[in-house]
Order: C-alpha cells, then structure tokens, then sequence
C-alpha cells in the first residue's frame, strides 16, 4: 500500500499496544507513562499530544519513529469490523491501494496481535 502522510490515522488515535510495541519504543528512550496508558479494560494504547498520536511529528508530517512503530500502525489501514470481519478502513485515503493479498496477510497478524494484547490486558488486570 502507499501512504501519503495525511495525518489521518495519526489524528485521534487510540491505537492498542502490545507488550512488544511498548518494549520497542522504550529501547528507543521514551517511557512508557509518557506514550501510551492502560485502561480500565487492561489495554495498553498510545495517548495523544494536541489531538495526535505522541510519535506524529506535524511539522515533518510524518511518524518519528517510523521504522520501529507499533505493529498495529503497521498493519492499518486493515482492521476488524464490528462482527469480526476483516476490512479495509475507508478513512484511509489509499484504502484503494491495498491489494486482496496484502488485505489477507494483513488480517492475519491483525488476528494474532488482537488475541496477543487480550491475553496480555487479561493478565494485567489480574
């Protein structure tokens, strides 16, 4: 898929992290407290600074920590509707580049990660 750097999935994020997004990005020096919080559901997500994700850097338009950044950035614009279904999210601009195969690979490490961060809150609420 290409990506034009529209801000869009950046802006109001409340993407999940898994406990490997978290180590990652705190070998790159920033702290967890400072990223991202956990919920009352046990979920880990990244918090926003002045409506975007903390790692959008709005003068560069781009993600400061691209190359290392969190495995469900890597995967969007494929996500899941609300009965399960994998889809491609519209507000993508490029939605239309992502191809049938990309979509199927895509849905399956976004199903392995979506069961990896449940276990993960299941444990951390305990």
């Amino acid at each position: 898929m290409r990506c034009t750097h529209c801000e869009k999935c950046c802006h109001e994020t409340e993407m999940e992290l898994c406990e490997a997004d978290v180590v990652r990005l705190e070998r790159l020096g920033f702290r967890k407290d400072d990223f991202s919080l956990r919920r009352a559901d046990g979920v880990r997500r990244l918090v926003n600074r002045d409506g975007y994700c903390f790692f959008y850097d709005r003068a560069a338009k781009r993600c400061s920590v691209y190359p290392r950044r969190p495995l469900g950035c890597v995967i969007y614009p494929v996500n899941l509707s609300e009965y399960g279904d994998v889809v491609v999210d519209e507000l993508c601009p490029e939605s239309g580049s992502v191809s049938e195969a990309e979509r199927v690979e895509k849905g399956r490490r976004l199903r392995s990660l979506v069961d990896t961060i449940a276990s993960e809150a299941a444990r951390a609420k305990h």
